[in-house]
């Protein structure tokens, strides 16, 4: 399959960045389109295109990648519904449980929507109104107001439910669409109000819940489902693409505005069968019906609901990712005695490590020495001139380095956390949570006046310091439940804005909003071709990720191996997400500190073979990654891992990945059992993803793998 499915978005690049296409971190001006003889409104970039039908509802009703498979992300569009209680008279004889017809309404039967398009550049805005109807044409009395606000690599969107008289709804649906069946790989993160702890220093909150499989047509995988709405949701071939869905920063939107209180709304993710795919619906307000109650399992909705949410997707450059090769440094220290030289960089360099990060986040040596999170300068003066040696020589010898941030972390030591310390942490109940004598530093949220004093550090540092950029830790939405920031706490105190608080969130916050915008003013502060980082344990976001050149995680709450690496198709979907950039696995978050060094072999091997390199760079990891050296810049090569469907290997643990550009394909063949094994192979060079011609194609032809290596093959015209 070629790289360019879509020519005419190839040449609208060219025409507009003439010869030097920027890299997919960097925002680029969107082409908006609004075609009246088809009804249709694009908008599209040289990576993606979003589709809405002026026709059906103003409904979005195409996502695709330029670089990726599916032509379309979507096997049926994205729509909203409600579903009607319609009351029966019991004394006529009907049968109670018909008293309710649960009538489905949608914006997709609405056939002339008002719709509009405004805005331009990296910014434009679709604007729909449009009314719910069933499939005859007939009103609810329910409308939705939606608008689209376009950005870099996704769609902050709001939605308003209007209805100006009293309806009474069983369910109302933000989201139900069905997706493509490639997406099988699926996230994702609990409500609040579902949420197992929210301890205030810890990984977990707002993390991933749990990785799962929905595999449309192939397997027995039981429904998702939940009676919250989840803050995330994330739909993937791994390594390939996908699209995620999760809430703006206002959560009681999703708990609390149609019922007043938490676990009525409802999110189900099934297998679906006509049409296959996966279905997803995304319901605030889902009441089952409950025809001898009062009440009957139904709400009335009258006036305005408001919902903000997100649709998100990875911009895919279409080619290989180099292998990622990072080391890091204690301050100017390899560990708690050893100060690093210039003869260690120059080693690290010629091992291909060309990327380093100061990180020293915490007291690790008690020492006193280390950098103190929002202090400045971090280090007494005799270190920060080795510090400053340290960047000339980084700068000698090819090495790219950036310093350590935290973005939620302010050390308790600062003027800054003494004076704000209280005004801008991040409470996760109502109780203070600054913990002064912990040595890292005192969480704070990005929704308040931590994330202007936060970009001030990174400007300060960057401008003091010829650092080539930045890497953040930290790099996650979390709850926050400071009535200063927004509304009222769950236990109803008052945030003291005034009397427009009372009306406000009663459920606290968090700071997905912030956080996005952090990572645009990131990449427009160091620049296209400057260095961005971001450590994403179980919080991979195509969102934020869309403007780093790096990402590290997998770092807690794994189990780590010790034996024998998992098969391939078993590693968790942070393991390569969706390719989109040059990832790192931590090796002490994934292998056990006791593994023979045959694991962390294997382990580097299964990295060699999905295009992601353990982090830091161990031996293992240089050894195998030299092993790419004669395919030149891997850049011009598009990958596929071990399910592309050229290559097929007649043995158990062992595993083909493809490096191709026109003319060639580099073939590698892995064999992680602990023995040599003689394996059967064959490759049909016309499934190549630039096919060969018949000659180079191989037969049930045999080769000996050694044990825990690879065995690289050249394919040429």
């Amino acid at each position: 399959m070629p790289i360019y499915r879509y020519p005419f978005l190839l040449l609208f690049c060219a025409a507009a960045f003439g010869q030097a296409q920027p890299r997919g971190w960097q925002p680029q001006d969107y082409q908006a389109r609004q075609d009246p003889a088809s009804g249709k409104v694009s908008l599209s970039t040289p990576y993606y295109r979003f589709q809405h039908d002026a026709r059906r509802g103003g409904i979005i009703d195409a996502v695709s990648l330029t670089h990726g498979r599916a032509r379309n992300l979507l096997i049926q569009p994205m729509e909203s519904r409600v579903r009607l209680m319609v009351k029966r008279d019991v004394s006529a004889g009907q049968n109670p449980s018909r008293m309710a017809k649960r009538d489905v309404y949608s914006d997709l039967n609405d056939p002339a929507p008002v719709i509009s398009l405004t805005g331009s550049g990296k910014s434009p805005v679709v604007t729909v109104d449009a009314a719910l109807m069933d499939q005859a044409g007939k009103p609810s009395g329910i409308r939705v107001k939606t608008t689209y606000s376009y950005r870099w690599g996704y769609v902050k969107i709001r939605r308003q439910f209007i209805a100006p008289k009293p309806v009474s709804v069983i369910s109302a649906s933000l989201l139900t669409a069905t997706f493509d069946p490639s997406l099988e790989d699926y996230g994702w993160r609990p409500a609040v109000s579902e949420e197992m702890g929210n301890s205030p220093h810890t990984w977990q909150n707002g993390q991933i819940r749990e990785w799962g499989k929905m595999r449309a047509g192939t397997h027995f995988d039981l429904p998702f489902r939940t009676r919250y709405v989840p803050r995330y949701l994330v739909l993937a071939n791994q390594n390939v693409e996908g699209i995620e869905w999760f809430m703006s920063d206002d959560l009681a939107q999703f708990d609390y505005q149609m019922t007043g209180q938490p676990g009525t709304g409802y999110c189900e993710l099934s297998a679906g069968n006509t049409p296959l795919g996966i279905n997803v619906s995304i319901d605030p307000v889902n009441l089952p019906y409950q025809p001898y109650l009062a009440r009957g399992g139904y709400i009335t909705l009258e006036g305005t609901y408001t919902f903000d949410y997100y649709l998100a997707i990875p911009i895919l450059e279409g080619h290989a990712q180099k292998p990622w090769l990072h080391e890091s440094l204690r301050g100017v220290r390899l560990d708690a005695k050893t100060e690093i030289s210039e003869e260690g960089i120059r080693k690290w360099a010629e091992a291909g490590v060309r990327e380093l990060t100061i990180h020293n986040d915490g007291d690790a040596y008690r020492d006193g020495l280390f950098w103190r999170d929002g202090s400045y300068p971090p280090y007494p003066p005799e270190t920060m001139k080795k510090m400053d040696a340290l960047l000339g020589w980084c700068r000698r010898n090819g090495v790219r380095i950036a310093p350590y941030f935290s973005n939620h972390e302010l050390h308790q030591s600062t003027r800054e956390f003494k004076e704000h310390g209280e005004e801008w942490g991040r409470k996760p109940d109502d109780q203070a949570n600054l913990r002064p004598n912990y040595y890292y530093g005192a969480h704070m949220c990005l929704k308040s006046g931590w994330l202007d004093f936060f970009k001030f550090s990174v400007d300060r540092v960057l401008k003091n310091h010829p650092f080539e950029g930045v890497y953040y830790d930290w790099n996650v939405a979390l709850f926050c439940n400071n009535p200063r920031h927004v509304g009222k706490t769950s236990s109803g105190v008052n945030g003291g804005r005034g009397l427009a608080a009372l009306a406000l969130s009663p459920t606290g916050h968090w700071d997905i909003d912030e956080l996005i915008q952090l990572a645009e003013w990131t990449r427009e502060r160091v620049g296209p071709d400057g260095l961005f980082i971001i450590h994403n344990t179980l919080v991979p976001m195509y969102v934020t990720e869309n403007f780093s050149d790096h990402v590290v995680g997998m770092e807690f709450s794994y189990g780590r191996i010790s034996t024998a690496m998992p098969p391939l198709e078993d590693l968790p979907l942070e393991w390569a997400f969706a390719g989109a950039r040059s990832r790192g696995v931590i090796v002490t978050g994934t292998v056990s500190e006791n593994a023979p060094r045959r694991i962390l072999r294997l382990h580097a091997l299964a990295g060699l073979m999905t295009a992601v390199t353990p982090w830091r760079a161990n031996d293992e990891a240089i050894e195998l990654a030299g092993k790419l050296r004669p395919l030149g810049d891997i850049e011009t090569y598009q990958f596929q891992d071990w399910r592309n469907n050229a290559v097929k290997l007649e043995s158990r643990g062992c595993y083909s990945a493809l490096y191709s550009r026109p003319g060639e394909t580099w073939v590698l063949l892995a064999n992680f059992n602990a023995e040599p094994r003689q394996v059967v192979y064959s490759i049909d060079a016309a499934k190549l993803p630039y096919p060969l011609s018949a000659g180079s194609s191989r037969s049930g032809e045999r080769i000996t793998l050694p044990a825990g290596d690879v065995t690289i093959l050249h394919l040429r015209e």
